[in-house]
């Protein structure tokens, strides 16, 4: 497929390295973006309304997260089909696949909107949400569960944009989001006197602009597809794929989140001081590693991109290339959070004893910096390639192991340095885990189960006389 677009990336040619740094730098800055606005938004509740609509909000933070993460993994499928459609050079496939997307964007938007105005208030209620903040709580969800649809289109059209190279404009609709969002917030509060069910229509809002900007600029931006009702048809093959390689993904991510709830009864047994100690420390190694997701998930897009071309070579150097750079990148990690570890968590608070052991635990887990980027990209060159489910189980794996070995290193032990010891552990034995599958013909069978789905693509590359930039 010639590329004469100027926004989007072609990831199947030109020098490797360059390619994927030019392409991951938007979604590093997307990332800070996204950290930026969760702390404003909340700074914005908790000071212009009050500590109880604070509590409100927070309450039904885990909810809206299992959303969002759903989204999000659900997402991943649709980049990577739409990348392997494109490196395929296939208009017809591609507009299928587009098609197929929409399709089910709108599907799951109307069925996750239903369960979850049923279902808002019972969850809550699961959770032990205090009383004196339970009406307030089930509003706030009821009208984010209401602003359902925006959020998916755009979580969604991210995903298809990626896929065909642009990782710009949905910058650009992230930062209008947030933006608006913070801006909405502002004026229900300020302006209309409102409370909670104001910062929630203003998130819902804000969401459908952004998901219909997306729809705009799928239409008018040159790509060679077209979304709409009249389009929305999906195609059997395509459905599959895409819920094949982004369920499994949507799992992971919401596995992850169970896991971090069972392993935070163990973390809360030592009682407030460790609970905001531990907080601190995941919080800053979410903020270093924002670079190593950035890389890592603009190599699941180069993947799926070089697999529709069968570029095996240049996949194997752009694999190679992410993990070396992501090992120098973690080495300085590691050096940061090891000479700063006294530092960083006073962004957070001057309560010395919190201090003290968060500084401890930044220690611990600053090991993990030696590894992270290797496992990342590991499982996001498994999902490009197609392969989604194995990269779920690793996850899973390391996720769900922190659960016995919290409880063993840190409860049964009575001391709070095994916690963190135990996230270590089940960090290591996740990226163990994943690297085994990978170099003992994960990576084979991957190949192979792609060609034999698309036998013409050895045709094409024959006919195409494909050659394979190196740098």
């Amino acid at each position: 497929m010639p590329r004469t677009r100027s926004n989007t990336m072609d990831l199947a040619s030109g020098p490797i390295f360059s390619t994927l740094i030019r392409f991951a730098v938007p979604i590093l800055f997307g990332s800070i973006v996204t950290q930026f606005y969760n702390v404003a938004d909340s700074m914005i509740v908790g000071r212009f309304i009050s500590s109880e609509a604070l509590a409100a909000v927070s309450a039904s933070t885990p909810i809206v997260s299992i959303i969002n993460l759903f989204a999000i993994g659900l997402s991943s499928g649709s980049n990577v089909v739409i990348a392997q459609r494109v490196g395929s050079g296939n208009r017809e496939s591609l507009q299928k696949a587009v098609s197929t997307v929409s399709f089910l964007t709108m599907t799951c938007s109307v069925f996750i909107t239903l369960i979850g105005l049923i279902v808002s208030r019972p969850m809550l209620a699961v959770l032990k949400t205090p009383e004196e903040i339970m009406d307030a709580s089930a509003l706030y969800l009821i009208i984010v569960f209401l602003g359902t649809t925006g959020n998916l289109i755009y979580q969604m059209g991210t995903g298809a944009l990626r896929g065909m190279g642009d990782v710009n404009w949905p910058l650009i609709f992230l930062v209008i989001c947030s933006v608006l969002n913070i801006l909405f917030d502002l004026a229900a509060v300020l302006i209309f006197g409102l409370g909670v069910e104001g910062v929630a229509a203003a998130t819902a809002i804000s969401q459908i602009i952004s998901g219909a900007g997306i729809i705009v600029r799928l239409n008018r931006g040159s790509y060679g597809v077209k979304v709409g009702f009249q389009y929305m048809k999906p195609d059997r093959y395509e459905l599959g794929e895409i819920v094949r390689i982004g369920l499994p993904a949507a799992i992971q991510n919401i596995g992850n989140t169970l896991a971090s709830m069972f392993v935070q009864s163990s973390v809360n047994t030592f009682g407030s001081t460790f609970i905001a100690a531990n907080s601190i420390v995941t919080k800053v190694d979410t903020m270093l590693y924002i670079p190593v997701d950035a890389l890592s998930t603009a190599l699941c897009t180069f993947v799926g991109q070089n697999m529709g071309r069968l570029q095996l070579d240049r996949i194997r150097k752009g694999i190679n290339y992410s993990i070396a750079t992501l090992t120098v990148v973690g080495l300085g990690l590691f050096g940061t959070q090891v000479a700063f570890r006294h530092v960083l968590p006073t962004i957070f608070t001057k309560d010395q004893a919190v201090l003290d052991i968060a500084a401890e635990g930044l220690l611990i887990m600053a090991f993990q910096c030696l590894f992270h980027g290797i496992d990342r990209c590991l499982v996001n060159a498994m999902r490009g390639a197609g392969k989604s489910v194995v990269p779920m189980v690793t996850a899973q794996f390391g996720a769900f192991s922190r659960i016995p070995l919290s409880y063993y290193l840190g409860v049964k032990t009575g001391n709070w340095h095994g916690i963190f010891w135990a996230m270590l552990i089940a960090s290591f034995l996740r990226n163990a885990a994943i690297m085994v599958y990978y170099f003992c013909g994960g990576w084979a069978r991957a190949v192979r189960s792609y060609e034999e789905k698309h036998p013409e693509l050895l045709l094409y590359v024959k006919s195409e006389n494909v050659i394979e930039d190196t740098e």
